[in-house]
C-alpha cells in the first residue's frame, strides 16, 4: 500500500514540474509587443529634451511618427500601419483630405522625416527650427503652444541629432546650436592667363617681303609715270 501511495505522489510531482517547466518556456517565448502609439516613459528628473519628448508625442507624433520617420499615404508606410484600420484613411475627402470637415484642416501625402539621415537639411541651427514651428506648427492650430514648449520641442530634436549639450535651450542660445554646418563656398575658377603673342622666326622675313614689294611697287609706279610724262613730250 505504501509503495503505491509512493508511486502516485510522484507521479503528481513529475507532472507539477513539468506543468511549472512549460509554464516557463512560454512565458519566455512570449515577448510583448510595444504599443507605438503609447506616450514615452517618464523619469524622474526629466531634462528639457525629456519634457520635449512628452511634447513631440502629443503634438507632432501623429504626423511625423513616433520615431520621427515621417508619414506617407502609402498603403505599406510604417507609421501609418501602426494606427487603427478607420483611422489609416485620413487623405480622403471629409477627412483631412481635399474637403476636410468643417473647422478641419489637410495635411499633405507626404509629411516629412524629422530624425535621421539627412533630416532637418533645410535648418542649419536649432534657433531656425524654433522659428519655423513656432510660426506653422501644429500644423491644425499653428503658433498656440509656450514659447518654453517649442524651446522643449526644439532641445528634444536637438538631442535626437546629437546636437545637445544637455543645456536648457533659450531662444538666444538656439542659435549656437548647429544642425547643419554651412557648406564652404566653392572657389571661384582662375581664368586662364591671357595667350602673349609671340613672334615667329618667319616674321622678320614676311616683313621684309612687304617692304621690298611696297618698294618694288613705288619704283614700277614712278618708271611708268617718267614713261607717259616723256611720251606726253616727244608728241
Amino acid at each position: 500500500m505504501k509503495r503505491v501511495f509512493f508511486v502516485g505522489v510522484t507521479a503528481v510531482s513529475l507532472l507539477i514540474c513539468l506543468f511549472l517547466t512549460s509554464n516557463q518556456t512560454m512565458a519566455q517565448d512570449v515577448t510583448p509587443t510595444p504599443d507605438r502609439l503609447a506616450a514615452p516613459p517618464t523619469v524622474p528628473a526629466p531634462t528639457q529634451a525629456d519634457e520635449g519628448a512628452q511634447l513631440y508625442w502629443l503634438h507632432c507624433q501623429p504626423c511625423h511618427g513616433d520615431r520621427g520617420q515621417g508619414l506617407t499615404d502609402a498603403p505599406d508606410d510604417d507609421w501609418r500601419a501602426q494606427y487603427p484600420m478607420e483611422d489609416q484613411f485620413c487623405w480622403n475627402s471629409g477627412c483631412h483630405g481635399a474637403r476636410p470637415y468643417e473647422d478641419g484642416f489637410t495635411i499633405p501625402r507626404k509629411v516629412p522625416a524629422l530624425i535621421g539621415e539627412e533630416t532637418l537639411s533645410q535648418f542649419s541651427t536649432a534657433a531656425d527650427v524654433y522659428q519655423y514651428i513656432r510660426a506653422l506648427m501644429p500644423r491644425q492650430v499653428p503658433g498656440t503652444l509656450a514659447d518654453e514648449e517649442y524651446l522643449a520641442i526644439v532641445a528634444f530634436l536637438s538631442r535626437a541629432h546629437d546636437a545637445w549639450d544637455g543645456e536648457t535651450v533659450t531662444a538666444v542660445s538656439a542659435a549656437t546650436i548647429i544642425l547643419n554646418p554651412p557648406q564652404p563656398a566653392l572657389a571661384e575658377p582662375i581664368p586662364p592667363p591671357l595667350a602673349t603673342a609671340v613672334p615667329s622666326e618667319a616674321a622678320p622675313v614676311a616683313t621684309g617681303t612687304v617692304s621690298w614689294l611696297l618698294v618694288g611697287g613705288a619704283l614700277l609706279f614712278l618708271l611708268l609715270l617718267g614713261g607717259v610724262l616723256w611720251r606726253k613730250q616727244t608728241r
